[in-house]
């Protein structure tokens, strides 16, 4: 298949309007991600049935024929293991495509594998071979080699027919709005990236964050909120801004000089088993943050990751073989049925409400195949 390196605003513009009237268009990228918090995108690879196209993000100034292109309904992207991806469209681009097929979700409904790799999906549905020896190359640095600009080709040469292959068995097993939801979930969590109010619920996912008492989580809460925005500010990585354990740390000992109106930049600095550096260039920054009640939001601890009950776990498990029966039965991968972390989290639910609240992951079609089921097991004393 024919390549073509794309490196000027007239060249792409002129493509996007022929791409405009392609059905479905393979889409990766390659980008760099090890010490800032955006990614920086090296490249955007593109195929239709005729030829493979590397367009160079570098050299482009002008991204409107592209996100007009990637707006339009009528054109459906192919993506494989999107979720990185969408969300460097998010933040570099600033939009996302309004139609996707992921071919590895396609392929966790078929029961191939639920996060099977591009090179396995390829070897098994086409028995062609992909290699890997430039996964980890360096996509920034220019020129691109010749078998830098093969292997990320290889990346989108093969989708076209992958999905055609995939999209005709889900159908004919009765699956496409399913796979048509999650695709939509895909773009949904994309969207909300960058969203600041659900940093608001960040904490919830700092691991034992449990142990702290409501004081603590409120301070934690403030410190993770607050790490986002500078991750972004200062565009690197979370843990570079601060660590998980040092947020920990901190809290106990802040929220109880809060709460005895104590709270002083000095204790922040000398708070102890935390980074000094980290102390010492934000001390100051904590203190006025702390101190500022408008910065203060509800926590609930109800969504922290706490060990479950010995009552819960029992029907997790029953749970989770309920899932995996069920996904058996249709012939998919059970994590994308009934993933352990979707399902401790819909346990927890039931446990603080009393009922069973379908919602996120478990809305739609999840609770269509397991609504009975597991009303039955969270029915058993």
């Amino acid at each position: 298949m024919p390549i073509e390196y794309i490196d000027d605003d007239a060249t792409l513009s002129a493509l996007c309007a022929q791409w405009s009237h392609e059905e479905f268009l393979a889409v990766d990228t390659e980008f760099e991600r090890t010490s800032t918090f955006y990614a920086r995108i090296g490249l955007l690879q593109i195929a239709n049935s005729k030829s493979c196209y590397l367009v160079d993000p570098l050299c482009i100034e002008d991204w409107s024929p592209f996100k007009a292109l990637i707006s339009s309904p009528s054109c459906t992207l192919v993506m494989h293991s999107c979720s990185e991806d969408l969300n460097l469209f998010q933040t570099f681009l600033g939009c996302l495509p309004v139609s996707l097929f992921d071919t590895q979700l396609a392929a966790a409904f078929l029961g191939i594998g639920f996060s099977i790799s591009y090179q396995g999906l390829v070897e098994q549905l086409l028995g062609a071979e992909v290699a890997k020896d430039e996964t980890r190359s360096d996509w920034i640095k220019r020129p691109l080699s010749e078998k830098q600009k093969l292997y990320a080709a290889t990346d989108v040469r093969y989708l076209l027919q992958i999905r055609e292959i995939l999209s005709e068995q889900i159908q004919l097993k009765g699956m496409t709005d399913w796979m048509q939801t999650e695709c939509d979930q895909q773009l949904a969590i994309a969207q909300k990236i960058e969203q600041e109010s659900n940093w608001q619920t960040y904490y919830t996912g700092v691991s034992n964050a449990w142990r702290l008492d409501n004081g603590g989580l409120e301070v934690l809460q403030q410190l993770c909120v607050w790490r986002e925005q500078k991750a972004r500010q200062r565009n690197k990585p979370r843990s570079w801004i601060v660590k998980d354990n040092d947020l920990l740390s901190l809290c106990a000992e802040i929220a109880e000089a809060t709460n005895s109106d104590s709270l002083s930049i000095d204790i922040i600095k000398n708070i102890e088993g935390v980074d000094r550096r980290f102390l010492s260039r934000s001390a100051e920054e904590l203190f006025l943050l702390l101190n500022n009640p408008a910065n203060r939001g509800e926590v609930d601890p109800g969504l922290l990751n706490k060990p479950l009950s010995t009552s819960l776990r029992k029907k997790l498990k029953l749970s989770k073989q309920a899932a995996n029966n069920k996904a058996e039965e249709l012939g998919m991968s059970p994590e994308l049925l009934g993933r352990k972390k979707y399902l401790v989290n819909l346990l927890r639910d039931y446990e603080k409400h009393g009922a069973l609240r379908w919602s996120g992951e478990f809305a739609g079609w999840r609770r269509e195949l397991l609504e009975s089921e597991l009303t039955a097991i969270l029915g058993e004393d």
